[in-house]
């Protein structure tokens, strides 16, 4: 046992064994954690006032040409018009008053012209040129219809929908009863290649810590939301896996990765790097919105392991910020105890319901 101050703020703690040369209590690391996320947030903040100042700019010259181009359409109207009524009145003057305006204004508003669109069919001759030449359409319909004389013959307009005329061969088939195919030619492909839209799709993926989450996470959409754990899974194993898992995921499926902890234990930072850049990359190539959960605490393991998993925290948020990647932490929130499991790894029913919420609630801000 040896007391030892902290570095940052000077409180002074009894540690076990020999503490380093610049030891910083946990404290002092959540605050430090707290300002790179609030300069994170910063940066965000300036980025997006930039965003809305170049699109207010852009914005404001269309509706500048717009409005040029409006009034000059409106001239050469007015010009136009004008040119019209001197056309018209030459060699005539006339004596205007405001009464005669307003009278001549009101006789043309009420002058509508009246026409018959059936006077056509007052004729006998149109009339039965007409009839002459919906018989022959019928005919040629049931010389190419595969239904046999005397059968009734159903008539297909471009506006009925597929399903109404799939209807309507079934009634036939059936007061036929001789069980032929009456369905027009190129209506069943056109069935079957109908796509029906489908929501966007949410896969989580990652190690043994996702364990019992996929009843917070899928309650929402059962059938758009998947859950995939990998027990013992690192990065590399999420990577060679991860085409073959999203395989019919959709356009623009929503990832969230949580990956990192078996890593920790085994590699360096440098090779954890550079397999989280790899990930990286297959994602690209995939075109999702990518979501990287932020490693958890290991209680069962020292403060050198703690550090570790706090360093990779830092550099991944970093790395998700350049490469256009989202990134949520958790380490605040898995502070307790008692919401791991006796062997200080994995997580207790509270715990697995802690991180299902708030996973569930991470879907819900991204996709609305």
């Amino acid at each position: 046992m040896k007391m030892t101050g902290c570095g940052s703020c000077g409180m002074y703690m009894i540690l076990e064994g020999a503490p380093g040369k610049s030891f910083v209590c946990m404290k002092c690391r959540l605050i430090e954690l707290m300002e790179e996320k609030i300069r994170a947030l910063e940066m965000q903040v300036e980025s997006l006032v930039e965003f809305r100042k170049g699109f207010e700019q852009i914005m404001e010259q269309r509706h500048e040409v717009s409005e040029g181009k409006s009034s000059d359409l409106q001239m050469e109207a007015g010009l136009g018009n004008s040119e019209g009524r001197l056309g018209e009145e030459s060699g005539q003057w006339k004596h205007v008053t405001k009464r005669t305006r307003q009278r001549k204004r009101r006789a043309s508003e009420g002058e509508l012209e009246l026409q018959n669109r059936f006077a056509e069919l007052e004729n006998e001759e149109g009339a039965q040129q007409v009839v002459t030449e919906g018989d022959r359409a019928r005919k040629k319909r049931r010389a190419v219809s595969p239904i046999g004389k005397g059968e009734e013959l159903m008539e297909i307009t471009p506006n009925m929908s597929p399903r109404r005329i799939q209807d309507g061969l079934k009634r036939i088939t059936r007061e036929n009863g001789n069980g032929k195919n009456l369905q027009p030619e190129g209506t069943g492909d056109r069935l079957e290649n109908s796509t029906v839209t489908r929501k966007r799709q949410v896969y989580v993926i990652g190690d043994s810590l996702l364990r019992r989450i996929d009843r917070p996470v899928t309650r929402a959409d059962p059938e758009n939301r998947r859950v995939c754990c990998l027990p013992g899974a690192k990065i590399r194993d999420v990577d060679l896996r991860l085409k073959r898992i999203l395989k019919g995921a959709g356009k623009n499926p929503l990832i969230i990765l949580h990956v990192g902890t078996n890593d920790t234990a085994r590699f360096s930072l440098e090779s954890i790097k550079g397999d989280y850049a790899r990930l990286g990359r297959t994602l690209k190539e995939i075109e999702a919105q990518v979501i990287f959960s932020g490693i958890l605490p290991v209680p069962r393991e020292g403060q050198q392991r703690c550090d570790k998993i706090m360093t990779i925290n830092r550099w991944l948020r970093q790395w998700c910020y350049k490469e256009g990647f989202g990134m949520y932490g958790h380490w605040e929130a898995f502070m307790d105890r008692g919401q791991f499991s006796r062997d200080g790894l994995h997580l207790s029913r509270e715990g697995n319901r802690l991180l299902g919420w708030r996973l569930a609630q991470l879907i819900k801000r991204a996709l609305n």
